[in-house]
Parts: structure tokens; C-alpha cells; sequence
């Protein structure tokens, strides 16, 4: 009877798992750097926003709001991309991050196909993809991927872009680097 118990227990807690990861997949959009320029060329609006995100982040966490900020008040769209594996437990930890932080963010994570698995090799081969040669490719995290409606790169920034500035704060590099180019 304790072994039907323990088992029914693991059968259910395991249910219970499974149906948290589904939940906290839902409405998220497998990208790589060539669909990015057709989620923006289909977008309703002027510009596309695209920021890279992981849970284990700092810097991501802390300019989050400011890249939720910069969507709102610019009317642009805004996609998180999360650069962990699909599957992973740190994807479904920023997946279910991003869900409480606003319900305007539409979550996207970079293929497993297209990239593989580890994660800085798969964020190393995205920023190789999507930085036009005029700016410097830098694969760093909390990056700013802004695109206009043609489904052209307008900027990518990297961590260079707000130095001399506070590390934590990165509002005055968004304000000098991306702003100018939405007028």
C-alpha cells in the first residue's frame, strides 16, 4: 500500500510538473535571426524591439524595465528573447519571470535547432547573425535588437554602448543610441 502511495504521489507530482512547464511555454515564439526581421516586417508597427534576457542575467533583470519602458512610450513591439536552451529549467524560470514582470511582452526563445544548446555558443551565433557589419559584434546578454518595419537591423547594441554610465542604469544609452532613431 506505502508503495502504491509513493508511486500515485511521484505520478501526480510529476503531472503537476509537466503542466507548469506547458503552462509557462505557452505563447512563446521559437525565433532565430532571419524570422526576427519577419516578425518585424508583419509587425502593426513602425519599430521592433527585441531584447535578449536570461533568469541568470543581472544586467538583463535590471534593464528590463527599461526596455519595457522604451516599448511603451515609443508604441513599439516589444519581443524578450530568452537565449537559454528551449527546454532548460533556466528558460522555464525566465518564461514564467517574464509572465509577472508585464503582460505587454511577448516571450520569444532562440531555436535549439538553429543554435543548439549551450547557451553562450547559441548566443554567440545569434549576434553573429543578426549584428549588420556597421556596428560592433559584441555576444554579450541585456542587448537592445531594434528593427524598423522593412525588417531592417536599425541597431544592436553591447555592453561599449553605456559606458561612462552606471552598469545598472542603462536608461541614458537608451536615450543617446535608440530614441534618436525612432523620430
Amino acid at each position: 500500500m506505502k508503495k502504491i502511495y509513493l508511486l500515485l504521489t511521484f505520478v501526480c507530482t510529476l503531472s503537476c510538473y509537466s503542466q507548469s512547464l506547458e503552462t509557462a511555454k505557452e505563447n512563446v515564439t521559437e525565433v532565430t535571426a532571419a524570422s526576427l526581421k519577419n516578425i518585424a516586417a508583419k509587425s502593426s508597427k513602425k519599430y521592433t524591439l527585441f531584447y535578449t534576457f536570461g533568469i541568470w542575467c543581472e544586467p538583463c533583470r535590471l534593464h528590463l524595465p527599461t526596455a519595457i519602458t522604451l516599448a511603451k512610450d515609443h508604441d513599439l513591439d516589444l519581443y524578450v528573447i530568452v537565449v537559454d536552451a528551449q527546454t532548460s529549467d533556466k528558460a522555464q524560470k525566465a518564461f514564467e519571470y517574464l509572465k509577472q514582470q508585464s503582460k505587454d511582452i511577448k516571450i520569444a526563445v532562440l531555436s535549439d535547432a538553429a543554435y543548439g544548446e549551450k547557451t553562450k555558443k547559441r548566443n554567440t551565433k545569434f549576434v553573429a547573425e543578426i549584428t549588420p557589419s556597421r556596428f560592433e559584434n559584441i555576444d554579450d546578454f541585456s542587448k537592445y535588437i531594434l528593427l524598423n518595419q522593412k525588417g531592417e537591423v536599425m541597431m544592436v547594441t553591447n555592453y561599449k554602448d553605456n559606458e561612462g554610465n552606471d552598469w545598472k542604469d542603462d536608461s541614458k544609452m537608451v536615450k543617446q543610441r535608440i530614441v534618436p532613431l525612432l523620430k
